[in-house]
């Protein structure tokens, strides 16, 4: 069995981008079908079948919510943020903490990283290790990026998981969910939706990042 890491874009209507033709509500756990290349999927993409993602070179800002969160949280999130920083074209900024707990309906704004469990966040339930995701608006011209999100990590489920899967493992997932990738049917990347044990980025994960950063700056 493999540990089920699920992720959920969340949008808001007061989200602006320009002259805003509309925004997208969209529950997917799995990435557009078809989205994507050998070993990655995209979480969302246009209608001319680009990556949602953020600006190029995003400096995305984070706060933090440590109601439940594990002991040494701080570092926990440094060393995942650093993981993703140094493998992608983007860069997370923590700004502080919050006590923010807004986990769906999330507009623009900083991603909120926080800890919770199924009583709090129905999508937790069963062996789902943690939602991550981004917000995001579609433009006049059918363009769109990225604008805020949100990773929430299952208080009952802490560490330890099949495989020796870690905490910060999940994180670095998670964020890289809020970055625009979906999961991907190949087990051997760290962007399963199942994960075995893998604890490291694949080949597919770093082509999708690689495919991300292209779509943002290209």
């Amino acid at each position: 069995m493999g540990l089920v890491i699920s992720l959920v874009v969340y949008v808001s209507p007061a989200l602006d981008f320009g002259n805003v033709r509309r925004t997208v509500s969209s529950h997917s756990s799995a990435g557009v079908p078809g989205s994507g290349g050998d070993g990655y999927t995209f979480m969302q993409v246009t209608e001319d079948g680009q990556p949602v993602t953020w600006e190029c070179e995003a400096l995305i800002e984070v706060q933090v919510n440590p109601q439940g969160a594990p002991e040494g949280y701080a570092d926990l999130i440094a060393d995942a943020v650093a993981q993703v920083d140094e493998v992608s074209g983007f860069g997370f900024e923590l700004i502080g903490e919050t006590d923010d707990r807004e986990f769906t309906g999330r507009g623009r704004g900083p991603v909120l990283i926080g800890w919770a469990d199924e009583t709090e966040v129905p999508e937790l339930a069963g062996p789902t290790a943690g939602l991550g995701g981004a917000s995001y608006v579609i433009g006049p011209g059918g363009g769109a990026r990225s604008v805020g999100g949100m990773v929430v990590l299952d208080t009952e489920q802490r560490g330890g998981w099949l495989g020796g899967l870690d905490d910060e493992t999940v994180l670095v997932h998670e964020l890289i969910h809020v970055l625009g990738l979906g999961h991907s049917a190949d087990p051997s990347q760290l962007m399963a939706a199942e994960n075995s044990g893998q604890d490291e980025l694949g080949e597919g994960d770093l082509a999708g990042l690689a495919a991300l950063d292209e779509a943002a700056c290209g």
